[in-house]
């Protein structure tokens, strides 16, 4: 699995094509759900509490959109001990979730918040 990890990534990386991007992402999003790179998470609805405090900073601002990077660097700020790469898994769990949307088309994925029903 590390090899097509890799190999993913590399493309995803040097692709501009939206459409290839979202379904390297969405490949890589399974994989990680399958087989998680890093040590493995709980599954049993228990997220980690950094990911609420992403939601509600995504959800602070209407049309607010922020790339893993940057979201990793802000919880850094807030005091989180987190990487880029567990960032990275976790707000894919949270658009899993139905909690947050992902927009593939540029560069990078950019995260923001599922507006609220009422």
């Amino acid at each position: 699995m590390t090899d097509f990890r890799a190999e993913a990534i590399e493309v995803y990386e040097t692709t501009r094509s939206s459409d290839t991007r979202g379904i390297i992402a969405a490949l890589l999003n399974l994989a990680e759900t399958i087989a998680p790179a890093g040590p493995s998470t709980p599954r049993d609805g228990n997220s980690p509490t950094w990911q609420g405090a992403a939601l509600s900073y995504l959800q602070g601002r209407q049309n607010r959109t922020k790339a893993v990077d940057r979201l990793a660097g802000w919880l850094t700020e807030q005091g989180f001990d987190v990487d880029v790469d567990a960032v990275s898994r976790g707000m894919w769990e949270l658009v899993e979730a139905g909690r947050v949307e992902a927009n593939t088309s540029g560069a990078q994925p950019l995260f923001s918040a599922v507006p609220e029903r009422r």
